[in-house]
């Protein structure tokens, strides 16, 4: 492999155990890559059933055709978007990282987006015994959470922690309520002023998104695991407020762009959020907030060993670097 090309796999380590309605974890891999200067990224998403071994493979099978000094960005486009979502992330993000830096412009001029101001994001408080997910909005000052929910739980919860903060909360319940579940707690939820909630139901029961939707228990429903393609926005407009967009899970910056300006012209409001995942994927995620009503990009404050320097926080506050490409520096070169 080129000198200028290079593959890592990175152990995430989480700050501490991270659980949601899929399961929990105390780490998670991603996948790096650099090729010609612009570096890019792939999170091994565990409930997709993934594997970063599987990442790695194809990346190394594509970089032959990734020089990105002898081939146009639209070639190299044309060819990533019949890839999968991991691979054609990294590749893609980095695409556009050497593209920035070839050019002498970041990230968001690139591809059109209003330049960067400081955002508010919600920090993200995982599944856990009321009391500890109480504890752990006091000891994280914030003007916005997002609590993962769809445990045995939720309403201790919801209680415990709205006797600690009067900030906005958004619910996510990572597909883990029924009709009956969220039939039954949304009317009771309603009195601690939820935002939205996203992707109450399993991917499998799309069907339901319109029904909670016709409820009008006034609280808006965002899809996030039930819109990863392009033509997932528009079959889902109809039952949802909202939708949740991700680099990773549309596939790169592009396609990530276009499912924004899709939603926008079907009259959605549009949350950018990402996975557990490094600086470098999130800062790219950052350049697109001014894109979007809501932005969810809070991963490297839950991560130990992040490899990268890109966004900064103060509280809640997000700040996009200055600098060419996405503007995220590895840190140890």
């Amino acid at each position: 492999m080129h000198r200028a090309h290079r593959i890592n796999v990175v152990q995430l380590e989480l700050a501490r155990p991270f659980t949601i309605a899929h399961g929990s974890s105390s780490h998670r891999e991603t996948v790096i890559i650099e090729i010609d200067g612009g570096a890019g990224e792939a999170a091994t998403v565990p409930y997709m059933g993934e594997r970063t071994e599987d990442t790695v493979e194809a990346l190394k099978g594509l970089m032959p055709l990734l020089g990105f000094r002898t081939q146009s960005v639209q070639d190299i486009q044309a060819q990533l978007s019949a890839l999968s979502p991991a691979v054609s992330c990294a590749a893609d993000m980095a695409l556009f990282d050497h593209v920035g830096k070839s050019l002498g412009q970041p990230l968001w001029e690139l591809v059109g987006a209003p330049a960067p101001t400081p955002f508010e994001t919600s920090l993200t408080i995982a599944m856990d015994a009321p009391d500890e997910m109480a504890a752990r909005v006091r000891e994280m000052p914030s003007a916005i959470y997002k609590v993962k929910v769809g445990g045995p739980h939720d309403e201790e919860a919801l209680e415990a922690i709205r006797g600690s903060t009067n900030a906005r909360l958004r619910l996510d319940a990572n597909g883990g309520w029924s009709r009956e579940r969220a039939a039954d707690l949304l009317p009771r939820l309603k009195r601690f002023e939820i935002e939205l909630v996203e992707q109450p139901f399993p991917t499998s029961d799309d069907a339901s998104l319109g029904w909670l939707k016709a409820q009008g228990y006034g609280v808006p429903i965002f899809a996030d695991e039930s819109v990863s393609r392009l033509s997932d926005v528009s079959r889902i407009a109809p039952s949802v407020d909202g939708i949740v967009v991700k680099l990773r899970k549309f596939g790169g910056v592009r396609a990530t762009v276009e499912a924004i300006q899709l939603a926008r012209t079907l009259g959605l409001r549009v949350m950018v959020s990402c996975m557990i995942e490094s600086s470098l994927a999130v800062t790219a995620a950052a350049h697109l907030a001014r894109m979007c009503d809501l932005v969810d990009l809070d991963a490297p404050l839950l991560v130990r060993n992040d490899p990268y320097l890109g966004v900064t926080y103060q509280g809640s506050q997000g700040y996009v670097p200055s600098g060419v490409g996405i503007g995220a520096i590895r840190r140890n070169p």
